[in-house]
C-alpha cells in the first residue's frame, strides 16, 4: 500500500544531496479544495485537510527548486454545479501528488540570515498525481497538472524556516469527480478540473558544507 509513496520519498530525499550542499527538508500541512463541473467558481468550497513532505534546493538567494509529495481529499456536494442535473450528486476522492517547481524570490533570502530573513515568491512547475476512493488507489499517479502560485518565506532561526503558500493545479483531465458527472451525460469537456492547496510548511536546513569541511580536515595527515 505504501510502497510507491515510500519509493518516491526516498528518491526525493536522495536527489537533492547529489546536486547541492544547501538543502532544506520539511513538512507541510493545510487544506485542499476542488474546482470543476460540480464547483466551477467558489474558492475553498468544502475544503479538506492535506499534508505532505518537501525538499528544497536553494541556488543562491533568489532561486529555489522544490520537490513536494502531498496527499489529501477533494470533495463537493454539487451545490454550485455547472450541470443542473448533476447538482444533486456529490463526490469525495483522495488524491496524492508529487510536484517539482521552480521558485523565484522577490528579495534576497536564505534560512538563518539576520538580514535577508523574509521574502515573497512566485513559482511554477509540473506535477504527477492520482485520485481514488481511498489513499491506496490515489497512489496510481496517472495524471499530470501544472502547479503555480505564490508564497512567503520567513527564517525563524539559524536552521528553521517557515513557508506559507497558495498553490493552484491546472489538470489535464475533466474527471476528478470520477463517474458521477459522466452518468448525466452533461459534463463540460471543454473545461478541465483544477485543485488547490493552501498551507504552511516548516523546514530544517542541513549544513552539509560544514560537515564536508570537517570530514576533509580529519582526512589530512600531519
Amino acid at each position: 500500500m505504501f510502497r510507491k509513496l515510500f519509493l518516491i520519498s526516498v528518491m526525493m530525499f536522495t536527489f537533492f544531496p547529489a546536486m547541492t550542499q544547501n538543502l532544506e527538508l520539511g513538512l507541510m500541512g493545510g487544506v485542499a479544495s476542488y474546482n470543476g463541473d460540480l464547483n466551477p467558481a467558489i474558492p475553498y468550497h468544502m475544503s479538506k485537510p492535506a499534508f505532505g513532505i518537501m525538499g528544497r534546493y536553494n541556488k543562491g538567494t533568489r532561486w529555489s527548486y522544490t520537490v513536494a509529495v502531498k496527499t489529501g481529499s477533494l470533495t463537493s456536494n454539487g451545490q454550485f454545479a455547472r450541470v443542473s442535473s448533476a447538482s444533486v450528486n456529490g463526490f469525495s476522492a483522495n488524491f496524492s501528488d508529487i510536484s517539482v517547481v521552480a521558485e523565484f524570490n522577490f528579495f534576497d533570502y536564505f534560512t538563518g540570515s539576520q538580514k535577508d530573513y523574509m521574502t515573497s515568491y512566485i513559482f511554477g512547475g509540473l506535477s504527477y498525481f492520482g485520485t481514488g476512493t481511498n489513499f491506496s488507489q490515489s497512489l496510481g499517479f496517472n495524471s499530470l497538472s501544472i502547479p503555480f502560485g505564490f508564497g512567503f518565506k520567513y527564517s525563524l532561526g539559524k536552521r528553521i524556516g517557515l513557508t506559507a503558500e497558495w498553490r493552484m493545479h491546472k489538470t489535464f483531465t475533466d474527471n476528478l469527480e470520477g463517474d458521477l458527472t459522466w452518468k448525466t451525460g452533461e459534463t463540460d469537456s471543454n473545461n478541465n478540473d483544477w485543485f488547490n492547496f493552501t498551507g504552511i510548511g516548516i523546514t530544517y536546513k542541513f549544513n552539509l558544507e560544514k560537515r564536508q569541511a570537517c570530514n576533509s580536515f580529519k582526512d589530512v595527515a600531519f
